[in-house]
């Protein structure tokens, strides 16, 4: 029996009853080692919903990154997208909740600084590239090479408090960059959203046909999870030249293409491969990289085709 990539009801693979009310009950859900998660109180209604959505109310603006892969960009096309939006002077922040492979305070140049805790809640660290609102748990550990070995219940609590207890004030948009897969930390933060609608996911991949495999999945979740999809960016598909800036195929292709044909859903650019960015060791500074990146001048068109997709969240 052959099947889609990513086709895995086809084999007769149950869904996983995550955010339903047979969440840890579920026939499927023996011997699953997220079972106990899911009977925990972190799957019942947050009794600082409240609180936590005041906080998301004063965010115009929210948009998700996800893959379900991971390697394929996701994070530095969070970093130079809210750097594109913070430089048409709105006020924006990001958000990694990539608990166990953190990598915005590099890319947003704050690598070195810590989050502050106030009597207000924690205080992002402000990137000097856009002046950017920014929270991470890279910034909460006490080396850049510490290792984060946590289980699923811990994630959920620490990525909660990131919600409920941070100082955003009021932005036009927030960034929110995702681990890859499926999992606790996507469970969580699209609960913790929903009373707020999130306006949309970004969805990335690479080129090969593996990958699309991979993100198709993504596209599910957001599907089963009623997220807006706001389109489909295929990241390192081929080679800029530093010096003529012609792009050359060096893996294989059509990933995005077959993705947004599959769902029916906008393929937003394709991304070539840029020695500039890659180059970068103290972050992406699109205000120096902009006149000579392709990657950067891509983006900034995709943003102004998303600038005027409607804000579910009032001023």
């Amino acid at each position: 029996m052959s099947t889609e990539p990513g086709d895995l009801e086809d084999v007769g693979i149950q869904e996983c009853p995550a955010d339903s009310e047979e969440a840890g009950c579920a026939d499927v859900c023996k011997g699953c080692p997220g079972r106990e998660l899911c009977l925990s109180e972190v799957s019942k209604p947050d009794p600082e919903q409240e609180i936590i959505d005041t906080r998301l109310r004063a965010i115009k603006r929210k948009i998700l990154v996800l893959s379900g892969k991971g390697g394929v960009g996701k994070s530095s096309i969070a970093a130079i997208i809210s750097q594109i939006l913070a430089n048409d002077g709105r006020r924006v922040g990001i958000l990694d909740v990539d608990v166990c492979g953190p990598s915005i305070p590099l890319l947003m140049g704050v690598a070195d600084e810590p989050i502050l805790d106030s009597q207000w809640g924690w205080k992002p660290v402000i990137s000097p590239y856009g002046k950017i609102k920014t929270l991470s748990v890279g910034s909460l550990l006490s080396s850049g090479s510490q290792a984060v070995v946590w289980r699923g219940p811990r994630k959920t609590a620490l990525i909660r408090r990131m919600i409920k207890d941070t100082l955003w004030g009021r932005l036009d948009d927030l960034i929110i960059d995702t681990p890859p897969g499926t999992s606790d930390e996507h469970l969580t933060i699209i609960k913790l959203l929903s009373t707020t609608n999130p306006d949309g996911a970004v969805i990335v991949t690479s080129p090969q046909k593996l990958s699309a495999g991979v993100v198709s999945r993504e596209i599910k979740f957001c599907q089963k999870m009623a997220i807006p999809i706001l389109g489909i960016i295929e990241n390192m598909s081929g080679f800029c030249c530093p010096c003529c800036s012609d792009v050359s195929p060096v893996f294989s292709s059509g990933a995005g293409e077959y993705l947004a044909k599959k769902y029916d859903v906008p393929l937003l650019a394709c991304l070539p491969l840029d020695p500039k960015l890659a180059a970068a060791q103290d972050g992406y500074n699109i205000q120096r990289l902009d006149s000579d990146s392709p990657v950067v001048a891509i983006l900034r068109k995709v943003m102004a085709k998303l600038s005027d997709f409607k804000c579910n969240v009032a001023n």
